[in-house]
C-alpha cells in the first residue's frame, strides 16, 4: 500500500468533540469513507466520497477498489476500540494495512457525564441482541456499561443491575447529541421506560 488505510474516531458524532488529528485525517484524505451521517461532519473536506449505506459488504468492495491507489479515511463513530468497523477493517485488509487514530467513545462520555470512575468498568454490547449471560459478571465488583440498540437493552440492563444486587443504573441518551439526557433509575423504573437506541447503560459498581 501507498498509504496506510486510517481508521479515524469521529466520537459521538458532535462537531465540538471531534479531535484535531480526526478533522486532519478527513480534510486530507482523497477518499472519505463512513455513514452519511459522519461525512456531513465535513462538508469542507474535498476527498471523493464514498458512503456506508447499502450494507457492509458493498461499502468493504468499494474500499477494496480504491486500497493501494488513493490515501483513504474511514470515519468511524465513537473510538475505533470500543464495538467498532475497525476489526473488521483490520481483517478484510489487514493489521498492517491500517492505523487507527482514536476519538472519544461514548462509554468515555457516559463515565463523565455520570461523573463515575471507568477503570474498572466491564463494557457490554447489546446492539443487534443482549448478551448471553456469563458466570463472570457475578464475581465483577466494578461497574458495567451497556452498549444500547437492541429493543431489550434497558431489560437486560435492569435484570443485570437486580441480579448483581446493585443499587441504580445510569441512562445515557444521545450522548453529545441534541436531546441528550442523564437520568440515575432504579433497576425496575429502567425497565419500565426503556431507553433510545443510542444510549449507554452504566450498572453501578459495588459500594464500598
Amino acid at each position: 500500500m501507498t498509504a496506510p488505510l486510517l481508521i479515524v474516531g469521529c466520537g459521538p458524532g458532535a462537531p465540538d468533540l471531534i479531535t484535531p488529528a480526526a478533522r486532519r485525517a478527513a480534510l486530507e484524505a482523497e477518499v472519505l469513507a463512513g455513514t452519511p451521517r459522519l461525512l456531513e461532519l465535513f462538508p469542507e473536506a474535498p476527498g471523493e466520497r464514498l458512503a456506508y449505506a447499502g450494507g457492509l459488504e458493498p461499502f468493504l468492495q468499494g474500499l477494496e477498489a480504491r486500497v493501494g491507489k488513493k490515501r483513504i479515511t474511514v470515519l468511524v463513530t465513537g473510538d475505533p476500540g470500543v464495538a467498532s468497523l475497525a476489526g473488521t477493517l483490520r481483517r478484510r485488509f489487514g493489521k498492517d494495512a491500517c492505523r487507527v487514530i482514536p476519538g472519544i467513545s461514548s462509554v468515555q462520555l457516559a463515565f463523565a457525564e455520570a461523573g463515575l470512575d471507568w477503570m474498572d468498568a466491564r463494557i457490554l454490547r447489546a446492539h443487534g441482541e443482549v448478551p448471553e449471560w456469563d458466570p463472570a459478571w457475578a464475581v465483577h465488583a466494578g461497574p458495567f456499561a451497556i452498549l444500547a440498540g437492541a429493543d431489550e437493552a434497558a431489560v437486560f440492563a435492569a435484570k443485570l443491575a437486580a441480579h448483581l444486587d446493585r443499587e441504580a443504573v445510569w441512562r445515557c441518551e444521545r450522548l453529545g447529541l441534541p436531546g441528550q439526557r442523564i437520568d440515575r433509575m432504579e433497576p425496575a423504573a429502567l425497565a419500565r421506560a426503556g431507553c433510545d437506541s443510542l444510549s449507554v447503560l452504566i450498572v453501578e459498581g459495588e459500594v464500598r
